[in-house]
């Protein structure tokens, strides 16, 4: 159950697209809202069957506070009541997905930052000349 929320996290682009929760028309939302199911299963069957179930129904408990401080524990979205297989990762709808010039940016910015990091780290090095 794990491996499958990784994957289907790492599908859904690891949480970072604006609006993949909020709104129901993104393309992510779908992908986003199978992440999450599994997330909640994982917490579940670990509330029953860890070694360590009071972390676990803690955790839950803590999450429950929350969305219902946020007010959004009532709130239903229409991919909420689809059941998932772990057999099966949920693609985001990339057809709908609308290239907006300023997030390109910001992405091509970030990952030029990451190159460029690497390329400090593991760039060969000369080895200084004995005098």
């Amino acid at each position: 159950m794990q491996n499958f929320v990784n994957l289907q996290f790492t599908y859904c682009l690891w949480g970072l697209v604006p609006g993949s929760l909020t709104n129901e028309s993104n393309p992510f939302n779908d992908c986003s809202h199978a992440y999450l199911a599994a997330t909640k299963a994982l917490l579940d069957r670990l509330q029953r069957k860890s070694d360590n179930p009071a972390a676990a129904r803690e955790l839950a408990m803590r999450i429950d506070t929350d969305m219902l401080r946020a007010q959004s524990a009532l709130e239903i979205c229409m991919h909420s009541v689809e059941p998932f297989n772990t057999a099966e990762i949920i693609m985001p709808e990339w057809a709908g997905v609308v290239f907006n010039p300023f997030v390109l940016l910001v992405y091509a910015i970030c990952l030029a930052a990451v190159a460029a990091l690497f390329a400090v780290e593991f760039w060969p090095r000369k080895p200084k000349k004995a005098v």
